[in-house]
């Protein structure tokens, strides 16, 4: 095959690929006909009602009373204004499995309700608009997440009773989604969703818009099309969440919001929230009313009103409901590739790079000395790209343990990540000016053809994975085999141009902060995996030097003093950069602590330092943590444990009781079990038997260390008797824990760069 066929071939696949795109994205879809009158949707009414939540009741957590004030107050709304309103109070137990935060089994049961008023139609075609009226903590008032979705919807409640319509309405307020979306899990597995045509669910008011449209199932491409197509002519800036489509479809929440638990039963849906990163106030004290934005108000409800009023969608068939496209977003414009398109771009990709791999083989039979340049390029190219990997993230090393913190880039991880970028570079040229000292191979087919292997390598086992998973390598393999043609570094840069965007796109979500703390935790898997999909990246390079080499030694001679330069710059100046800020503080606990009936303390900490101003003014140490004595005062709870145990062929059962008299109720009861044997647990007092999800049993999971352990705990309504076996060879632990909040600290930290939170503990424990 000659080079100009191949070349036709791959240069056919691209324009194949932006026309399949193109031709699906228009395709059978008409703009939808606006109403001719304006929405009657008043911002201002909808803002009175986010008031209400965040200034009359506050902090609104599953299952606490203030979830219930709100509740009530939300059904006398939609009553007011003609709906018809039930509640669906739901208790459901919920498995945490272990993880980075938590090592150990936890199993909760959470107690709330979900709110559900219609409005019928002329038809029973419905549409559902939902938004979750719960808060994060007991600590956290909620204005944003999500008491502007709830005075959005409340609002829209009152506009939609007033106009004439085909459809049913159906208004769903969430309990408990902060727990991981249980309430909308609850309801779409109790209710009947024949009738319903899509969803609608608005979480977080703000700006610049997200259309959240990525569960472990993605929004029909025909609602994407409608909703982006109507967000363009409201001139309303707008980012469609592609690459979470990616990142969140094999998770086990799914979507980040309600909307994903109907995509998952296979009802269209939708969600509208914040993009970007959320600032410093997200699921924390500072969620305060001053966040909510008036404008962004009346914004996002005319814009949810016109959707309500302009989307048509029929039912959708799961078998029909291509679930593997990939959105492409450029300006305001969307572009669906379809799951096929997909799969037809990777076929032809792995087909001629099939191709040009045998003309390659053809060309030249590899040679006993061969072999051992092949195994010393990769030997280099490993030892080359761990280093680069591992110096890349010095500068975080180094002032971590000058200033004594973890997270560094709390604040500014836009600016760690284009260091960690820099001083990569940086010390990549520095390697590559000394590399021609050294006997390399001066083959540059030789590098293309081990960077071709390897990552066509990668992407095979990722399209025998999920094929959607696979294109951003697709893509890459496409450029490499252009670069094969047309060496030149503009082609190596462009290859892993969608990993770049994933990344991008994972900076600019909420689960930012969680994947760079496993980075730090796991840095040597991390290392490991980015070490090797650097390595064809350097591979690319290293073709292309070889090729160029006057040239490249030219830029090299006239770059190494900058780089190292550069490198070293970096490193210092990283230093200078804040770790804490007013938009994104420093969190800090005041923990009032009871361990049984000794007198208790007042625990003030943090991951990081104290600020030096609050252990000045508290006459403490410099430290994570200091304390202060409560003296002659009663703990909170105070608990009473009796056992009976029996034994039977080694095999001890304990029936345990305790009684628990509590000053007020707490927010979260728990109880903490730990052997060096395994055991299992009954109890229909704490968590009924009868709702723990199927083949789950309460046994102790083991540890890294060999204990055996789990967690129980639930949210209010509390039991003042709790009755349990368990089953056990060996001693057993247990621990009896409430968490309350501490709405008149005894201690009160102002400082303009911490956040607080303020909460009561008690801990009793008991040796069975």
């Amino acid at each position: 095959m000659k080079n100009t066929k191949i070349m036709g071939i791959i240069l056919m696949v691209v324009f194949g690929l932006f026309t399949i795109s193109w031709f699906v994205s228009s395709k059978s879809y008409v703009t939808p006909v606006l109403n001719g009158s304006m929405s009657n949707f008043s911002g201002q009414k909808a803002y009175q009602h986010i008031e209400h939540l965040v200034q009359k009741i506050g902090p609104r957590p599953a299952g606490s009373k203030p979830e219930l004030k709100a509740a009530q107050y939300i059904d006398y709304v939609l009553r007011q204004n003609g709906w018809k309103v039930r509640e669906q109070p739901f208790s459901k137990v919920v498995l945490r499995e272990p993880s980075l935060s938590q090592k150990e089994q936890q199993v909760e049961l959470i107690n709330s309700q979900n709110i559900i008023a219609e409005l019928p139609g002329t038809r029973p075609d419905t549409i559902i608009i939902g938004a979750h009226y719960d808060s994060a903590t007991f600590n956290v008032p909620g204005a944003v997440d999500n008491a502007s979705g709830v005075g959005v919807l409340l609002e829209l409640a009152r506009v939609l009773s007033k106009e004439p319509h085909e459809e049913t309405y159906q208004l769903v307020f969430f309990g408990a989604e902060e727990y991981g979306l249980v309430g909308s899990q609850f309801y779409t597995s109790q209710a009947d969703l024949s009738a319903v045509q899509w969803m609608l669910n608005i979480d977080m008011v703000g700006s610049p818009m997200e259309i959240d449209v990525a569960g472990k199932k993605s929004t029909p491409p025909e609602l994407i099309k409608q909703v982006t197509a109507l967000a363009r002519e409201s001139q309303i800036p707008f980012n469609v969440s592609r690459d979470f489509i990616l990142m969140t479809r094999e998770s086990s929440q799914g979507g980040t919001s309600d909307y994903s638990s109907f995509l998952d039963q296979g009802i269209p849906a939708v969600g509208l929230g914040i993009y970007g990163r959320p600032e410093g106030y997200f699921h924390r004290p500072e969620d305060r009313i001053e966040r909510v934005s008036l404008e962004d108000v009346q914004r996002v409800g005319n814009f949810a009103h016109l959707l309500l009023t302009s989307v048509k969608i029929g039912k959708t068939d799961l078998n029909e409901w291509d679930v593997l496209y990939l959105p492409f977003q450029i300006g305001k414009y969307i572009f669906i590739l379809p799951s096929y398109g997909v799969r037809i771009f990777a076929f032809i990709t792995f087909l001629l790079t099939g191709l040009m791999l045998i003309k390659f083989h053809k060309a030249r039979t590899m040679q006993k000395g061969e072999w051992k340049a092949v195994l010393g390029i990769l030997g280099f190219s490993i030892v080359l790209s761990v280093t680069i990997m591992g110096i890349s993230g010095i500068g975080e090393v180094l002032w971590g343990w000058i200033k004594q913190v973890q997270l560094l880039y709390f604040a500014h991880p836009i600016i760690f990540v284009i260091a960690r970028l820099g001083i990569a570079l940086g010390v990549l040229i520095t390697l590559a000016s000394f590399m021609n000292k050294l006997p390399m191979v001066r083959d540059p087919q030789l590098y293309w053809v081990l960077a071709e292997i390897l990552l066509l390598g990668i992407t095979l086992v990722l399209a025998l994975t999920r094929i959607d998973l696979a294109f951003p390598f697709v893509f890459w393999l496409l450029c490499l085999n252009l670069q094969f043609f047309f060496p030149n570094i503009i082609l190596v840069l462009i290859g892993p141009t969608f990993l770049y965007s994933i990344h991008l796109e994972l900076l600019n979500s909420h689960q930012w902060l969680s994947y760079y703390q496993a980075i730090h935790k796991y840095f040597f898997i991390f290392l490991g995996v980015y070490s090797f999909l650097l390595i064809p990246f350097l591979l690319a390079l290293m073709h292309v030097g070889s090729i160029k080499t006057k040239l490249l030694k030219k830029i090299l001679s006239y770059t190494r003093k900058p780089a190292l330069g550069t490198t070293v710059f970096l490193i210092l100046a990283l230093g200078l950069v804040p770790v804490y800020t007013r938009d994104y503080p420093q969190v800090i606990t005041v923990q009032e602590e009871w361990f049984g009936t000794k007198d208790g303390k007042v625990h003030i900490f943090s991951d990081e330092p104290l600020p030096r101003n609050v252990v000045k003014d508290l006459s403490g140490e410099e430290g994570k943590s200091l304390y202060v004595p409560i003296i002659n005062e009663k703990p909170p709870v105070i608990v009473e444990a009796s056992v009976m145990e029996t034994v039977k062929n080694s095999q001890r059962t304990l029936n345990i009781t305790f009684n628990l008299n509590y000053t007020r109720e707490p927010y979260l009861t728990r109880l903490r079990f730990e052997s060096k044997q395994p055991f299992e647990i009954q109890t229909d007092e704490f968590l009924p038997m009868s709702k723990l999800p199927r083949k789950l049993e309460l046994k102790g999971t083991q540890q890294p260390s060999g204990i055996y352990s789990i967690i129980l705990q639930r949210t209010p309504p509390q039991k003042n008797s709790i009755k349990m076996s368990v089953e056990t060879q060996g001693l057993i632990t247990c621990s009896v824990e409430a968490i309350f909040p501490d709405p008149s600290p005894r201690i009160q930290i102002q400082h303009l760069r911490s956040s607080i939170d303020y909460q009561i503990f008690f801990k009793q424990t008991y040796n069975f």
